[in-house]
């Protein structure tokens, strides 16, 4: 087995780790946020780090050119952003919903299999840069996607009067909304950045579909946080947008892989 799927495997399990470490705690009714959550989080990030620079010494380029590194290079745009972002937006609680995500990105990564590029001639780091901004676009994206779910998930808890461990770990409802709307922005500010690369490299739109798509989704979310900027949605709905818009971008991956 290569050196690059023994890391990706050994953070798999250690985001498994993670996600079965909560579900025990609050299935206990002892749930109290302790520093090994981060700890967990933070060497799955360490070992995805490090397939990603395996991977890319095996392949000779940026390892995000297939399927499944994809996912992995979103899967680790992820775990990145939740650092940076929780802590800024203080969302505690991220990461312990982040992590199932993340470790059924690596389950289907490596369900689908990790096979040697075809050969390449030089490499464009302005290409390469607008494929990885559009990717850590649709990281902030998911991100997004799961705050939307954290804040239904409080809203439900709120409606049934189950106010436990897990509640009060949670941040203020109205923060969570608000942290939606940032985080979709700043997707949709890198994904604005990477378009502005393709258009200032003329990237021929018909030959790439990639890019075709990320204008798609481009428009979506600009619909979206249009909405949001106006309040013309409630925090719910602004929620519920924020986990249906993650489909577009999430099937565009798939279309553009196999296409």
């Amino acid at each position: 087995m290569p050196a690059s799927l023994q890391f990706l495997l050994a953070a798999t399990l250690v985001f498994a780790s993670a996600v079965v470490q909560a579900l025990m705690a609050l299935k206990s009714g002892a749930w109290k946020r302790t520093r090994g959550q981060v700890v967990l989080i933070a060497l799955g990030f360490v070992l995805q780090t490090g397939f990603i620079y395996l991977r890319g010494q095996e392949v000779r380029q940026c390892p995000i050119r297939s399927l499944p590194d994809i996912l992995i290079f979103i899967a680790w745009s992820m775990v990145l952003l939740y650092f940076l972002v929780g802590p800024a937006f203080r969302l505690s609680l991220l990461g312990v919903f982040t992590a199932p995500l993340v470790s059924i990105l690596h389950v289907l990564a490596l369900a689908l299999g990790f096979a040697a590029y075809p050969p390449k001639g030089p490499i464009n780091a302005m290409v390469e840069l607008h494929i990885a901004l559009a990717l850590i676009s649709y990281a902030s994206f998911a991100l997004a996607c799961i705050t939307g779910v954290m804040y239904l998930v409080q809203e439900r808890m709120l409606k049934r009067h189950q106010i436990g461990g897990l509640f009060y770990q949670l941040p203020p409802i109205q923060g969570l909304a608000q942290a939606i709307q940032r985080i979709v922005r700043l997707g949709l500010l890198l994904l604005s950045i990477a378009l502005g690369i393709s258009f200032a490299l003329h990237l021929p739109m018909t030959k790439t579909g990639h890019v075709v798509f990320a204008w798609i989704v481009w428009g979506l979310y600009a619909v979206i946080s249009l909405l949001m900027w106006k309040h013309f949605t409630s925090p719910r709905r602004t929620a519920w947008l924020a986990v249906i818009g993650f489909i577009l971008p999430f099937i565009s991956l798939w279309i553009v892989t196999h296409a």
